[in-house]
């Protein structure tokens, strides 16, 4: 069985007082092993309702959740699982060294200090105290703790939160390498270049169900709409009315504009404002295909900023 994580008709609700909300929705998803997926979602979408249930945080309502072919996340299922959920934290006054050794200790063959010192770069800050690391660090502390016990399926739920681009690219880096270790990570990010750049697989979760499952390349190719940017006199309600556009973006004099088929729109565009300057036009990238997956209505996202 190549699958490392099966669910089968999920669901789960919540009350509020005496209102029932549904949050996941007869949601069914398989992972295979050695593949890197990243969940995308609005807020709400039911993102941590589902890792929190694959963790066993969350009792199942209905439906199962089977990894490593087992329905529950027993001692043994829990040593093969590494751990980084977003609101994590640790002591301030522990030292890192003091963390990594405490959290090896919890596993029967934990990765060695020395090679999660130079996979993280946490050597010189070794001695130092979580309290007093940055942000980025931090976060670098916490993802070798998701990493002491050499985990063959890693939680990493937004991992890049508080990240400059150097500590960023660490983490991308270690992520990569764990991958071509064959390890499996469910990755969850707001950073659309994030999942780009590294998912084999990106799931979109919409009102609780999965509206989309498809490679980065396969969404952007599904969402084939074309961006385009230029200068121009009119105002944002006459380049609403073009030719074939879906949402628009204004900045000062310049407009972002995302069309089904750019071809119409500039030659409607030309013909209304024949001194249109600075015209360029480009593949919509993944934010863009996220985007008309996850609104209800393109339209309610044009927006104007004063640049």
């Amino acid at each position: 069985m190549n699958s490392i994580i099966d669910i089968n008709g999920l669901s789960f609700q919540y009350a509020s007082g005496k209102i029932q909300h549904q949050v996941l929705d007869d949601l069914s998803l398989s992972i295979n092993r050695g593949q890197i997926v990243c969940l995308l979602g609005a807020n709400g979408a039911g993102k941590s309702t589902l890792i929190n249930l694959m963790l066993g945080r969350l009792k199942t309502q209905q439906g199962h959740i089977e990894i490593f072919g087992q329905r529950h996340t027993s001692r043994e299922i829990r040593q093969r699982l590494g751990v980084m959920l977003q609101n994590a934290a640790a002591p301030d006054r522990a030292k890192v060294c003091e963390l990594l050794e405490l959290f090896r200790s919890y596993y029967d063959a934990p990765l060695p200090l020395t090679q999660l010192y130079h996979d993280l770069q946490l050597d010189s800050i070794r001695e130092q105290y979580f309290g007093s690391l940055s942000g980025g660090q931090k976060q670098l502390v916490l993802l070798a703790i998701a990493l002491c016990g050499d985990p063959e399926l890693l939680f990493l739920d937004e991992p890049s939160v508080g990240m400059d681009v150097t500590t960023r690219r660490v983490l991308w880096q270690v992520i990569e390498r764990y991958k071509s270790l064959g390890k499996t990570i469910m990755l969850t990010t707001h950073y659309l270049e994030e999942a780009d750049a590294l998912a084999d697989r990106v799931v979109v979760l919409k009102n609780g169900k999965i509206i989309a499952d498809d490679t980065p390349q396969g969404l952007k190719v599904a969402f084939s709409h074309k961006l385009l940017k230029a200068k121009t006199s009119l105002s944002m309600d006459v380049v609403r009315t073009l030719e074939a556009v879906i949402n628009v973006t204004q900045y000062g004099r310049y407009f972002e504009v995302t069309s089904t088929n750019a071809a119409l729109t500039v030659a409607k565009w030309q013909a209304i404002d024949p001194h249109i300057d600075d015209l360029t036009i480009s593949n919509c990238d993944l934010e863009q295909a996220f985007i008309q997956l996850t609104d209800d209505h393109t339209e309610q996202n044009n927006e104007e900023k004063v640049a």
